[in-house]
C-alpha cells in the first residue's frame, strides 16, 4: 500500500515527534510511505521525507496552496491513500483521504470561553478560519480520526453529521523507552520536592500555575523546585503569555524553577529523575507528556478536563483548572501517603502499557488505511 502523508503543519510540540515515530512505525510494517513535512522534522537524509514550508501562511492562504498546489501534488504522487496529519485536508480529493484532527481549543468551550480574550481579535479571525476549514476538510475526507473521544464530541457538536465517519484511535507511547527505572527515585530523595512538566508552550498550557505550587510549597517549609521544558523565547511568540512569562522569569530568576528544551530521547530519564508530573494545561486533544509520565512510574497531577480524565483515568489526582491552591493540595496529598503515590505510579504504568502504546495506534492506523482503500470503512 502506498500512502502519502501531508504532515506540513509539524513544526513544534507532539506533532513533530508523532510524525518521526509514525514515519518509522510506518516503514517497519512494509508501507510505502513519504512524509512531506516543513524542515523541523529532523530526517535530513531520509529519501521518504520531502520538504515543503508552509507554516508561516495564513489560514486562507495555506487553503488556497493545498487546494491548488498541493492538490496537484498528490495527484502525480497518486497514493492509495491521502493521510492529512494534521487538521486540514483536501477538498474533492483525487485520491481516499484519511483526516487527523487534533487542535481541540477551536471546538473546546471550555478553552474558548477562558484563554480567547487576551489573544486578540486577529486571533479571533484566524481561529475562526481555521475552525471552518477543519470542519470543511472533516466533512470532505472519507474518513476522520481524533485521538479522544473528549475530542470527537467536541467537533461533533459542531457539524453533527461528521459523528457517522468519525473514528477514535488513541494515541501511544513507545513503552519500552518510557519505563520505571532500575532503582526507582526515592520521594524528596535528595531533599528537594522535584516537580516536573513536559510541554511546549501556549497561553492554555499555564505553566505559571507550577511556579505557584513551587513558592506556596516553599513558603510551607518543604523545599522544591519545577523543572518546564519550555524556555523564554517561547513566550515572546504567543499574544496572550505577559502573566505566563511574568510570573514564570520571576521564579527562574529566584532559582526555583529551570526552563530549557530536552531532546525526545532523553524524556525517560528526566521523568525519572522527578517526584511527581504536573499537567496544568485547560486543553487538549490527548496530551502525550500524560501517557509518557504514567509509563515511566511517576505519580502523575493534572487539571481536571474531559480530556485529561480520559487519558488518566484513576492513574491521576486532579484539581480545578487554573486553581494552583489545589494543585499544592494534591502534591500535599502524596508528601503524606507515600502508599498513595506508589498506588498512582502502579495504575499509570498499568494504564499506559494497556491503552496507550505506540504500536496499537499504527496497527489501528494501518487498519483504517486499508479499509478506506478497499471502501470498507
Amino acid at each position: 500500500m502506498k500512502v502519502l502523508v501531508n504532515a506540513l503543519s509539524a513544526r513544534k510540540g507532539g506533532i513533530v515527534t508523532y510524525t518521526q515515530n509514525l514515519l518509522d512505525g510506518l516503514k517497519r510494517r512494509g508501507i510505502d510511505v513519504t512524509i512531506v513535512a516543513p524542515n523541523e522534522i529532523s530526517r535530513r537524509d531520509d529519501p521518504s521525507v520531502e520538504r515543503m514550508n508552509i507554516t508561516s501562511y495564513s489560514p486562507f492562504h495555506r487553503f488556497l496552496w493545498e487546494q491548488m498546489v498541493w492538490r496537484g501534488y498528490v495527484k502525480r504522487k497518486a497514493p492509495d491513500i491521502l493521510f492529512s496529519s494534521a487538521n486540514f485536508g483536501l477538498l474533492n480529493s483525487p485520491v481516499k483521504q484519511v483526516l487527523l484532527l487534533r487542535e481541540g481549543g477551536l471546538f473546546d468551550p471550555f478553552y474558548l470561553a477562558n484563554m480567547t480574550a487576551p489573544q486578540g481579535l486577529e486571533n479571533a479571525v484566524s481561529r475562526y478560519f481555521r475552525r471552518q476549514l477543519m470542519l470543511m476538510s472533516a466533512s470532505a475526507a472519507d474518513y476522520v480520526i481524533t485521538p479522544t473521544m473528549a475530542m470527537r464530541d467536541m467537533v461533533a457538536s459542531w457539524r453533527p453529521e461528521i459523528m457517522a465517519k468519525c473514528g477514535v484511535n488513541p494515541y501511544g507511547t513507545i513503552n519500552d523507552s518510557f519505563k520505571p527505572g532500575l532503582q526507582k527515585r526515592a520521594w524528596r530523595g535528595d531533599g528537594v520536592l522535584r516537580l516536573l512538566y513536559v510541554s511546549v508552550y501556549y497561553p492554555h498550557k499555564v505553566p505559571r500555575l507550577l511556579c505557584q505550587a513551587v513558592d506556596k510549597l516553599n513558603d510551607m517549609g518543604i523545599k522544591s523546585h519545577a523543572t518546564i521544558t519550555i524556555s523564554l523565547e517561547e513566550f515572546e511568540e504567543m499574544k496572550g503569555s505577559d502573566l505566563d512569562y511574568f510570573v514564570v522569569k520571576d521564579a527562574l530568576d529566584r532559582g526555583i524553577v529551570t526552563l530549557g528544551h530536552h531532546d525526545y530521547k532523553n524524556l525517560p530519564s528526566l521523568y525519572r529523575d522527578h517526584d511527581v508530573f504536573v499537567f496544568p494545561s485547560v486543553s487538549e486533544t490527548f496530551g502525550h507528556p500524560m501517557a509518557e509520565a504514567m509509563s515511566t512510574g511517576i505519580p502523575v497531577i493534572v487539571s481536571e478536563t474531559p480530556v485529561n480524565r480520559e487519558i488518566c483515568g484513576d492513574a491521576a489526582l486532579y484539581f480545578t483548572p487554573f486553581s494552583y491552591s489545589e494543585l499544592v493540595e494534591r502534591v500535599l496529598e502524596l508528601d503524606a501517603d507515600q502508599k498513595r503515590a506508589a498506588e498512582l505510579s502502579t495504575l499509570g504504568r498499568e494504564r499506559a502499557t494497556s491503552k496507550f502504546d505506540w504500536d496499537g495506534h499504527v496497527d489501528r492506523l494501518v487498519e483504517s488505511f486499508e479499509k478506506v482503500a478497499q471502501g470498507t470503512l
